[in-house]
């Protein structure tokens, strides 16, 4: 098993605890190890309070709140995203833009490996590793960085395009497709970044629209729901618990938040 308890023995479990200050994050109340398999190097995430905050703390997999009936924010990839979060905090304090670019390159190529070896399927793997490049290349990839995600931008209009047109007009339009394809080579080693970026939105963007679509309208029946009752509407936008308000007290039958 990659994933380790500091003893050396097997991750059977992990040990959480939900922040009740912030909702969405979670304190690691046990360190947890991998060894990665290609490099045989050890890495570290470890426990709330080894280190100054916010080191030990996590929102597990960074999916947001809107997708997560496509990839949850937990489950096989969990102790990868934990370890993930971890090394990305130590990136960003190297004070170095080209030195965190470089560890996180290195450290998100870990992140899949991770994931692959906890069993998560190839495809939510890539594009999970995909997503976290992209942030990596937005925040430490400097001008290069945005030009990378323009030019993804600019991808997925081309291939969308494609296929209308093709629909429209004509198969032959698909080889306007070709375009993003070639100018993603351009890229040398960020290349396949670069293409399951672009294709992956081009051909998941439909999708992704119906989810936001039916998310939106669930939250604007439950802020109704809350505005008739008498109830909080922005609440129904919080991904998870929210912090009760000073002097809350719960409406007969329900539960008490604090628990």
């Amino acid at each position: 098993m990659p994933f380790e308890r500091d003893d050396g023995t097997p991750l059977e479990a992990i040990a959480l605890a939900q922040r009740p200050a912030a909702a969405d994050r979670f304190e690691l109340r046990e360190a947890i190890v991998y060894v990665d398999p290609l490099t045989g190097r050890r890495y570290r995430a470890p426990a709330a309070g080894e280190a100054p905050l916010p080191h030990g703390v996590t929102d597990l997999a960074s999916v947001p709140s809107p997708l997560w009936g496509l990839i949850a924010s937990y489950g096989r990839q969990s102790a990868p995203a934990i370890l993930h979060d971890e090394r990305s905090r130590v990136a960003a304090e190297l004070g170095d833009r080209r030195a965190a670019l470089a560890q996180r390159r290195e450290d998100d190529r870990v992140f899949h490996t991770g994931l692959r070896e906890q069993g998560v399927p190839r495809l939510r793997a890539r594009l999970m590793w995909a997503w976290v490049s992209a942030d990596r290349e937005r925040e430490f990839g400097g001008v290069l960085g945005w030009v990378l995600l323009g030019q993804v931008g600019a991808g997925v209009l081309l291939a969308v395009a494609a296929v209308v047109l093709a629909v429209v007009a004509g198969p032959w339009w698909l080889l306007l497709a070709l375009v993003p394809l070639a100018a993603a080579l351009a890229w040398g080693r960020l290349a396949p970044l670069v293409l399951v970026l672009t294709f992956s939105l081009a051909g998941f963007g439909p999708l992704l629209l119906l989810q936001l679509a039916a998310l939106v309208a669930f939250r604007a029946v439950e802020a109704v729901v809350e505005l008739v009752s008498g109830g909080d509407p922005a609440s129904v936008v919080r991904p998870t618990i929210a912090v009760p308000r000073p002097g809350a007290v719960p409406r007969p039958g329900e539960e008490d938040p604090r628990g």
